[in-house]
């Protein structure tokens, strides 16, 4: 069964000659999510025989000889905001770039974006969920827990994308100042949060050579460390 579901997929990657289309195809795939972090981190082999299979479609679809245009978006600063932005989810919980920006990709390089955005996009959905649930009761420790969980999600994806270019390395970037006002809740905990992440921030930002993203991301960082330092004061981290 293995075998035939794998050449179905390999004759329809065929016939369909776009990587990008066939991405998209899988994009609601149940395995999807798993196959991506395993791809970014060039594992080969799966835990399950359903995620092998999505993860060697994966491979396969990289292998792809074209090159095709995706639609990437940008890390700006806003001074008027004074505060960086770069993403935010829209009504159909979709992605919405704050600056449009295209770039022409191989397949492989396309697929990496492929996936480090749908596995972006998951981590968007699951902070907005636990940020919603915080803001109801920001000492319940069943939700902190919930936000660890997420913030554990969010290093293992900003380990998988090291050494991955930069418009990959630009989804460990994240918008932080509409929740330090108190409108959606916390999206991440700010415990410890500056020291957890000193990895990703590294990660992203290394060979970073435009300035507005530079300003963006040094923004961001102060903004989530001077609430952090009250969240501190406020007595809310043991």
């Amino acid at each position: 069964m293995k075998t035939a579901i794998s050449l179905c997929s390999i004759l329809l990657i065929s016939c369909v000659g776009s990587a990008q289309r066939m991405q998209q195809v899988y994009l609601d795939h149940p395995d999807i999510s798993k196959a991506c972090l395993q791809f970014l981190s060039s594992e080969k082999s799966a835990s399950s025989e359903n995620e092998q299979i999505m993860l060697d479609t994966l491979y396969k679809i990289s292998e792809h000889n074209i090159r095709e245009t995706y639609l990437t978006g940008q890390i700006v600063y806003v001074p008027e905001a004074g505060e960086g932005k770069y993403l935010h989810l829209n009504k159909d919980e979709k992605f919405e770039y704050y600056r449009i920006k295209y770039e022409t990709l191989g397949a492989k390089d396309g697929t990496d974006f492929f996936c480090a955005e749908k596995l972006r996009l998951d981590l968007e959905k699951k902070f907005q969920t636990t940020s919603a649930k915080l803001k109801k009761n920001p000492l319940d420790l069943k939700v902190r827990q919930e936000l660890e969980t997420n913030l554990d999600s969010y290093l293992k994806f900003a380990n998988a994308v090291q050494g991955k270019s930069q418009i990959v390395r630009n989804f460990l970037f994240f918008s932080l100042g509409k929740y330090m006002k108190g409108d959606q809740g916390l999206p991440i905990s700010p415990c410890e949060f500056t020291q957890k992440i000193l990895n990703p921030i590294t990660i992203a930002t290394s060979g970073l050579t435009d300035a507005d993203s530079k300003l963006a991301w040094a923004a961001n960082i102060q903004i989530f460390t001077a609430y952090e330092l009250g969240f501190t004061m406020a007595g809310y981290c043991k």
